[in-house]
């Protein structure tokens, strides 16, 4: 007599299971860390452009001085800050070329403009003053410094030339961030903070 299989044996399917199951175990944990190498990789890439969006309105003198005591907007246009001065421009004041978010690259809301770590561009002049006959120059650094609500990002103002993926953290960044001489050793001075007038 003829006998017609049909399907799979309870062995064979559990068998196949099994290898389903060892495959996903050794798979979840690279895709997990491919993920959240992307998110961090995305992350200073977007401070870049954060950079790069704020210097030519700031050269352009488009901002101004941010009242922060009476919380209004100015006339006083933002000049370039002198040696060992700073000027910080929030990322609510910048516009990307794709259009601002308020959410970073893991997908949460960045920290509010006014707390501690909200992102925010930095220029410093780490230029020379001068002295009797000799002319001062001008040298502006770009920085970036700024958290999302779930503790991701850069925590300690980072030059433009120094952003890197390995500058971004995973759930332990601070929740205050410091610009101050200790973070950004040329900055000696006072800052000021400055945004675009609608």
């Amino acid at each position: 007599m003829k006998t017609n299989k049909k399907g799979f044996t309870l062995i064979e399917l559990l068998a196949v299971i099994v290898i389903l199951g060892i495959l996903m175990l050794t798979a979840i944990p690279a895709v997990t860390r491919a993920i959240a190498k992307s998110r961090r990789n995305t992350y200073w890439q977007n401070a870049k452009q954060y950079i790069q969006a704020a210097q030519t309105p700031f050269l352009a003198m488009e901002y101004n001085v941010w009242d922060a005591t009476n919380n209004t907007i100015t006339d006083t246009v933002c000049a370039i800050p002198a040696p060992g001065d700073a000027v910080i421009i929030p990322i609510t004041s910048i516009e990307l070329e794709g259009g601002s978010t308020n959410k970073s690259a893991f997908g949460v809301q960045y920290n509010a403009e006014s707390a501690a770590c909200g992102p925010k561009v930095i220029v410093v002049n780490e230029g020379s003053a001068g002295s009797g006959d000799t002319e001062g120059r001008d040298k502006l650094v770009w920085y970036f410094v700024g958290t999302d609500s779930s503790k991701n990002g850069i925590d300690t103002p980072v030059a433009e030339g120094e952003l890197s993926i390995s500058k971004v953290k995973t759930g332990n960044a601070k929740t205050t961030c410091k610009i101050d001489s200790t973070t950004i050793s040329k900055l000696t001075g006072t800052t000021t903070t400055c945004k675009i007038k609608n």
